[in-house]
């Protein structure tokens, strides 16, 4: 009991003295650093018994350098924010011991830490925001090359709806033509058909009788309606193609331009997704 209170008196009077002591009899190290919050890790938590309020130093290279708690979890704490020179002069596997330090040695201590802590966020704020800056200029630049694309596009579409329109033009007067071409041509091959018929009849007529001079000549007429009636048939044939290539061409020029419809449609949901993003990084900055 004599010597409990002996300690208990020791410690209070090195505390009124400002002199650093041990507060409990834990020894760890430092295992991790953090170069971006500028901060070190020791394996010590709230199930070792630390608290906020608990300090300690870090023997580096014979300089005694102070720490506290920043963040605190249940097996290890982060320290505050070193200075750049504390914190390169601190490394991995350096000791760590705890302390009690007087009143005002720990308040500054926090106070210096708030500081750092503040000048950091303050830098990531501004690294945050540059980067936004950045990102909006590199989406803007995007924009304005698809703007310029989608005008030398809206030029090309205007060219296809134009070729599209005389080309429309073109296969309708086609189509009529050709069409009253093979109905002239249907009519015809009706017409030759029945003076082939009523020469055949004839025919037949005069090869029960003597006449042979009559005979070959109607034989002969009717080898050249046949013929006749074949070649509207090939004018027919012609006229159907020609319909047919029409169409074809028709088609590729109607889907020239629904190709290039469809990429400006594409092209302007690009654009809005851009100005979402432009707009939506601008209200984060």
């Amino acid at each position: 009991m004599r010597t409990k209170r002996m300690a208990q008196f020791l410690v209070a009077i090195f505390f009124l003295s400002g002199i650093a002591v041990p507060v409990f009899a834990i020894q760890s190290a430092v295992d991790l650093k953090n170069d971006v919050a500028m901060a070190v890790s020791v394996p010590l938590g709230t199930d070792n018994g630390v608290t906020r309020d608990n300090d300690f130093i870090v023997s580096a290279d014979n300089v005694a350098v102070t720490i506290y708690p920043q963040e605190l979890f249940s097996n290890r704490f982060w320290s505050q924010p070193l200075s750049d020179e504390n914190y390169a002069r601190v490394r991995t596997g350096m000791e760590v011991r705890p302390v009690v330090l007087d009143n005002v040695t720990h308040a500054v201590a926090r106070a210096k830490g708030d500081v750092r802590q503040a000048e950091i966020l303050a830098r990531q704020e501004e690294a945050r925001r540059q980067f936004l800056r950045r990102k909006i200029e590199d989406l803007k630049e995007d924009r304005e090359r698809l703007l310029g694309r989608r005008d030398a596009l809206d030029q090309r579409i205007a060219t296809a709806e134009n070729a599209l329109v005389d080309e429309e033009g073109r296969m309708d007067w086609l189509m009529n033509s050709e069409d009253n071409r093979i109905d002239r041509a249907l009519q015809a091959i009706q017409d030759l058909a029945d003076r082939r018929d009523e020469l055949q009849a004839q025919r037949e007529a005069l090869a029960r009788s003597s006449s042979q001079g009559d005979f070959t000549r109607q034989s002969a007429e009717i080898r050249r309606l046949n013929d006749m009636i074949s070649s509207e048939r090939d004018n027919i044939r012609s006229a159907r193609d020609r319909k047919g290539r029409a169409r074809t061409t028709y088609m590729s020029r109607k889907q020239e331009w629904q190709k290039l419809a469809v990429e400006r449609r594409e092209m302007r949901n690009e654009i809005l997704s851009i100005d979402r993003k432009i707009k939506d990084l601008d209200e984060r900055k």
